[in-house]
């Protein structure tokens, strides 16, 4: 296994914090529970479309992600708050269709 690829897949196992590996995938999109392992284990790595939507749905860079620059991300909202935030509005859009 490559450094970098060690890096990403302890990057990854670092955004996902105490989150299931069924829940990141959740929150990702487009991407299992199973694939999810594979990246942290670092035994695969995402396709280059798949990564870059990785990047953008975590709030980080390619660069930060594979471990070539080690300025952290501006902070956003955490995982956590954004789930929230999409469960609540999809409870608001649910409710306005009653």
């Amino acid at each position: 296994m490559s450094k970098k690829l060690t890096k990403f897949a302890e990057r990854l196992r670092a955004l996902r914090g105490t989150r299931s590996q069924m829940e990141m995938a959740a929150f990702v999109g487009g991407v299992t529970q199973a694939a999810w392992a594979q990246w942290e284990m670092g035994a695969r790595q995402p396709k280059l479309d798949m990564f870059a939507h990785l990047c953008k749905r975590l709030g980080v860079t390619a660069d930060w992600l594979l471990g070539i620059d080690d300025t952290q991300p501006t902070p956003r909202p955490s995982i956590d708050e954004q789930l929230a935030l999409l469960k609540a509005q999809l409870g608001e859009t649910s409710k306005s269709m009653e």
